[in-house]
C-alpha cells in the first residue's frame, strides 16, 4: 500500500464518505431491488430468513450521539477489550438489525484461510449462529457475512498500524508493520468472500481508535482519537450513519445477487453438472467451484454491444488475484442464467475486475473485438462486456483535496466485467514438453498478429497463457488477459508512468530497471522466455539439484534490488539475461556449469540423460537477449557521452582529441599492449567518457560487433522466434513422458546464507537508498565474447529458413507424430 494511505481528521472523513443526509421517504428493507428472496440466507444453513435492519430516520434531526463507552471498565487484556467493546456497542443499540460479536479465536470454518478478526458487526440472525460452544460469548468469524471488521490492540503506539508523522503514513517499526499486514489481510478476506466495492474497519488501540475506509485505489484513515475519555460519540455517530445507508452506500455490489442454496438458480447449477463426463474439463471446473462453504452468486453484465443486461451464475472464483488495491481480477467458469432463444445454458468464462481508467488503455472487451475483426488466432472470443454503473473508486478523487499542490499518483479503478466463449485450463497443466512449446508457439503467434495490427499485450505471464481444447479435441495455447494492452500509437514517446506494467516475475530486465521506458517487442519476447523457464524448471528434468530449485526460483523470479528510484530487477535474472548464460555454480555444489534440460531415463539406466530438445530454445534465445542488452548498454553509454560532450569546453575537447590521435599513432608504432602500460589512467577514462571507441576497419572488435548486431536484430520482429519454435517442434526428438512432479514447494522459506550467496544484495546506508552488489555490475558489463560463446551453444535453428506464421495455427501434432529426425 505504498503511498496509498491518507490520514485526515474525523470530521473531514465523515464529510467525505458519510455526510449527513435525509433518509428515503419510503421506509422498507434495505435490500437491492433485484435481490433473491433469500438474499441473506446464511451459508451456515440457518433456517428462516434473517431479520433486516429497518430504514433509519433523518440523521440531521438527531442530537449528537452519546459515547457508548462511558463507564466501560478498563481492559487489562485484549480478551477483555473484545468483551467490553462489543457489549458497550450492543447495549446502545446503535445499528438496529445488527449485532457486534467478538470472534478472536475461531476462524471461519468454511474458509480456506485460518485467520480470525477480533470482532465484527453482523446481521442479528447471522450473529446468533456464530457463537461457539465452550467459548462463552465469543463467536466464529464468518468472512462472507461480516459487515464491519473490528480489530483491537492494547498499545496505542506500538500496535498502531499507521504513523501520522511519516509521509505515506506507513510505519517503520516491525511490530507496527505486522499489524498493518494483519488488517490488510482481513480486508482482503472480506473482499474475496463478498461482492464489495469498498469496506470500513474499526481499530481500537488501547484508549484510542481509528476508522478506516478501503477501496481498490487506496485507504483513508481518521486521525487517532480518544474514544474512552473524549470522543466516544464519534464511533456511535459513524455507526448510525453507516447503518442508515443503503447496501450500495455501505459498499455492497448490488449487481451481484447472493443465491439461496435452495433457490431455482442454485438448482440449475447443480443439475447442469449432475453427471460430468471425465473428458469434460469445463464442467468439471464448474462443479469444483460449487462449494457448499462458499457463497454462490448471480452476476449482472451490462452488454455494451446490445445495451441489454445479461446474467450469469457463478460459485467460487476459478482465479482470484491477491491483494487489496489494484485490479483485483476474479475469474469464474460461469453458467448462463437466461439462455438466448431457449437453448441449453452454456458455460462461459466471466472475468470480474477493477480496470484502470485511462485514455491510453481500452477496455479489454473492445480490444478483443478488434482482435477478432483482424482474425487474430489463439485469443478469446468476446460475448459481452461493460462497466458496472456507479461503481468507481473514490480514494483518488478525494486525495487531491487533502494534498494541495501535489500530483496524485493513485489510479482510478472502474468495476468491469467481460464474458468470453473459451474456457481454458492453466498452462501449468501441460502434459509434456512438446505440448508446452506448442502452446507457446500459438501464444507468440497471437502476439505477432496483434502486433502487426498495432496492439501490444504488455502483460505476458504464466497466468495469461492458457491451454484451450478446440472442438476437434486438440489442445492449443490461448493468449488471454488483454486488459493492459495498448495500441502502439498510444505509447507515449517519453515512456510509461513511473509504476510498472506487468507481472514482476516475468517482466523483462529493461522493464524492471527502466521504469518509464515504453514496453517494446523485445520486452514481450523476453517475458515469454521467463514464463517458459518458470514452467520448465518446475516440471521438466534438468541438471539443477532438486533441492536448489526453490532457491533458484526465488532468486530469478521474485528477487529485487533496492534502488533510490525504486525496486529494480534482481541480480540473478539480470546476470542470466545480459550474459546469456544460466550459471548453476551458486546452486550445485562443486559444479560449475550451465543449466541444461534432460530427457528422462528409465529406472536403473546409468547412462547419461540425453539433452532435451527444449535446450535449443533456451540457448538460442539467450544468445539473442544477451546481444540485445549488449547493444542497449552501448546506446546508454553513448547517450551519457553525448550528454557530457554537450556544452563542454572546446579547448578541453581539442586536447582530448589530440591525446586520442597520439595514442592511435603510438599503437601503430609500438603495439597496443605496450602503450596501455604507459598511458595515464586519467586520460584513458576521459577519452572513454567523452568519445565512443571507434574500432578500425577489419579489427576483431568490429567483427564481434557485427555478429552481436545480427543476433540482436532477431528480436526486432517475431519471425525468428516463431521459426525457432516451429523448427524445434518439427525436428526435435521429443520424449512423450517428460513431465515430472512439480518442484515448487507449497510452503518454503529461503535460507539466509543461500540468499546472500546467490543474490548479493547489499544495503546502502546513505540517503540515496540502496544499491546492488557486484553481481549487477558484472552483468551489465557483458562483452561481445560472452555473447559469441552463448551463440555457439545455440542450435542452427536460428539460421534456418523462415516459415509462414500461418503454420503456427496448425501446430497441433502430438509427440507421437513423425518429426523424429534431427
Amino acid at each position: 500500500m505504498y503511498n496509498k494511505i491518507t490520514c485526515i481528521s474525523y470530521r473531514d472523513f465523515m464529510d467525505e464518505f458519510l455526510p449527513e443526509f435525509q433518509a428515503r421517504q419510503t421506509p422498507g428493507p434495505q435490500e437491492p431491488p433485484n435481490a433473491d428472496t433469500s438474499y441473506r440466507q446464511s451459508h451456515l444453513r440457518s433456517r428462516g430468513k434473517p431479520s433486516l435492519p429497518s430504514e433509519a430516520g433523518s440523521i440531521p434531526n438527531r442530537k449528537p450521539p452519546q459515547s457508548p463507552f462511558k463507564g466501560m471498565p478498563t481492559a487489562a487484556t485484549e480478551k477483555e477489550m473484545y468483551t467490553n467493546i462489543t457489549a458497550a456497542l450492543n447495549a446502545m443499540d446503535l445499528c438496529p438489525g445488527y449485532q457486534f460479536v467478538p470472534t478472536p479465536h475461531k476462524s471461519d470454518q468454511f474458509a480456506d484461510i485460518k485467520q480470525a478478526v477480533d470482532c465484527g458487526m453482523y446481521l442479528s440472525d447471522i450473529a446468533k449462529k456464530l457463537t461457539t460452544e465452550g467459548q462463552g460469548n465469543f463467536g466464529r468469524t464468518a468472512w462472507s457475512w461480516v459487515e464491519i471488521s473490528i480489530e483491537c490492540k492494547m498499545n496505542a503506539v506500538n500496535d498502531d498500524p499507521f504513523n501520522e508523522d511519516l509521509e505515506g503514513h506507513e510505519p517503520n517499526a516491525e511490530t507496527r508493520r505486522h499489524v498493518l499486514g494483519q488488517i490488510l489481510s482481513y480486508a482482503e478476506y472480506v473482499f474475496n468472500h463478498q461482492q464489495r466495492m469498498f469496506q470500513y474497519m474499526l481499530l481500537f488501540l488501547g484508549d484510542y481508535a481509528r476508522i478506516v475506509r478501503i477501496d481498490r485505489a487506496g485507504i483513508f484513515i481518521t486521525k487517532k482519537f480518544s474514544y474512552k475519555r473524549t470522543y466516544g460519540g464519534r464511533i456511535a455517530e459513524f455507526l448510525q450513519h453507516y447503518a442508515a445507508r443503503s447496501p450500495a452506500d455501505r459498499g455492497h455490489d448490488t449487481t451481484a445477487v447472493r443465491l439461496d442454496p435452495k433457490s431455482g438458480d442454485a438448482g440449475k447449477m447443480r443439475a447442469r453438472v449432475k453427471q460430468v463426463d471425465e473428458d469434460d474439463y469445463v464442467a468439471a471446473l464448474f462443479k469444483k467451484q460449487l462449494r457448499d462453504d462458499w457463497p454462490w452468486w448471480k452476476l449482472e453484465v451490462p452488454d455494451e454491444l446490445t445495451g441489454e443486461t445479461r446474467r450469469y451464475l457463478v460459485g467460487k472464483p476459478h482465479f482470484q488475484a491477491p491483494g487489496v488495491a489494484g485490479r483485483a481480477t476474479r475469474g469464474y467458469v460461469a453458467l448462463e442464467a437466461e439462455p438466448v432463444g431457449g437453448q441449453k445454458a452454456r458455460f462461459v468464462y466471466l472475468k470480474d475486475a477493477w480496470r484502470v481508467v485511462s485514455d491510453d488503455i481500452d477496455k479489454e472487451g473492445t480490444v478483443l473485438q478488434e482482435l477478432r475483426a483482424h482474425q487474430v488466432p489463439c485469443v478469446p472470443t468476446l460475448i459481452c462486456h461493460g462497466d458496472i454503473p456507479r461503481q468507481r473508486t473514490r480514494t483518488q478523487e478525494v486525495w487531491p483535496k487533502h494534498h494541495p499542490g501535489k500530483e496524485c499518483s493513485l489510479k482510478t479503478h472502474q468495476h468491469y466485467r467481460v464474458v468470453v466463449e473459451e474456457i481454458g485450463k492453466p498452462l501449468e497443466e501441460f502434459s509434456n514438453g512438446f505440448q508446452l512449446v506448442q502452446a507457446f508457439l500459438c501464444c507468440v503467434t497471437a502476439h505477432s498478429r496483434a502486433y502487426a495490427h498495432g496492439i501490444i499485450h504488455r502483460d505476458i505471464s504464466v497466468g495469461n497463457m492458457l491451454l484451450y481444447k478446440r472442438p476437434g479435441g486438440t489442445w492449443q495455447g490461448l493468449l488471454n488477459d488483454w486488459e493492459l494492452s495498448k495500441h502502439l500509437e498510444q505509447q507515449e514517446p517519453g515512456g510509461r508512468q513511473p509504476d510498472r506494467t506487468g507481472t514482476w516475475q516475468f517482466m523483462s530486465v529493461n522493464a524492471l530497471n527502466k521504469h518509464t521506458k515504453p514496453i517494446v517487442i523485445q520486452d514481450e519476447l523476453e517475458s515469454f522466455f521467463h514464463v517458459l523457464l518458470y514452467l520448465c524448471i518446475r516440471f521438466l528434468y534438468h541438471n539443477l539439484d532438486d533441492s536448489s530449485v526453490p532457491q533458484f526460483m526465488r532468486d530469478y523470479f521474485d528477487d529485487f534490488a533496492p534502488h533510490k528510484t525504486g525496486y529494480r530487477c534482481g541480480p540473478r535474472k539480470d546476470k542470466v539475461i545480459t550474459s546469456g548464460t544460466l550459471d548453476l555454480s551458486p546452486y550445485n555444489e562443486e559444479l560449475d556449469e550451465s543449466l541444461h534440460f534432460l530427457c528422462p531415463t528409465k529406472p536403473g539406466d546409468t547412462t547419461q540423460s540425453p539433452t532435451h530438445p527444449i535446450d535449443d530454445v533456451f540457448a538460442t534465445l539467450l544468445s539473442w537477449f544477451s546481444a540485445h542488452y549488449t547493444i542497449e548498454a552501448r546506446k546508454d553509454k553513448s547517450k551519457k557521452r553525448d550528454k557530457n560532450v554537450h556544452g563542454a569546453n572546446h579547448e578541453i575537447m581539442d586536447f582530448v582529441a589530440q591525446l586520442r590521435d597520439e595514442r592511435r599513432r603510438a599503437e601503430k608504432m609500438q603495439g597496443a599492449e605496450d602503450v596501455s602500460t604507459t598511458q595515464s589512467t586519467r586520460v584513458d577514462v576521459s577519452v572513454d567518457t567523452v568519445h565512443s571507441v571507434q574500432a578500425e576497419e577489419g579489427s576483431e572488435q568490429e567483427q564481434d560487433t557485427a555478429v552481436v548486431e545480427e543476433l540482436a536484430a532477431k528480436l526486432k520482429t517475431h519471425d525468428a522466434t516463431i521459426s525457432l519454435l516451429l523448427d524445434v517442434l518439427s525436428e526435435g526428438n521429443w520424449p512423450e513422458s517428460d513431465r515430472r512432479k512439480d518442484l515448487k514447494p507449497t510452503k518454503w522459506k529461503p535460507q539466509i546464507d543461500q540468499v546472500q550467496k546467490a543474490s548479493r544484495i547489499t544495503k546502502n546506508s546513505t540517503k540515496g537508498g540502496s544499491k546492488k552488489g557486484s553481481a549487477k555490475g558484472s552483468a551489465t558489463s557483458s562483452k561481445s565474447s560472452k555473447v559469441l560463446k552463448a551463440a555457439q551453444k545455440s542450435s542452427k535453428v536460428s539460421a534456418g529458413s523462415k516459415r509462414s506464421i500461418r503454420d503456427a495455427d496448425n501446430a497441433e501434432a502430438g509427440p507421437s507424430t513423425k518429426r523424429r529426425k534431427r
